[in-house]
């Protein structure tokens, strides 16, 4: 084989790996994009406990809620 045919063969193996390499890409992309979009809508039908945390009774109770989320 010659030089040039080596060159051709060695771009048509990077251009396939190329290719490939981008295909997978995508498809992950698709898949976390689709993974992304059940834990959006999971959240969003589903509230999250909160906790509650006494600090003191003098007077009036005073709470401190932890991992409070916002609606």
């Amino acid at each position: 084989m010659t030089r040039t045919v080596h060159a051709i063969a060695f771009a048509l193996a990077v251009f396939t790996t190329l290719g490939t390499v981008a295909g997978a890409n995508g498809l992950a992309s698709k898949q976390y994009a689709a993974g992304h979009r059940a834990v959006v809508a999971y959240d969003l039908t589903h509230l999250a406990p909160q906790r509650v945390e006494v600090l003191g009774q003098r007077g009036m109770q005073r709470v401190v809620i932890v991992g409070h989320r916002a609606a």
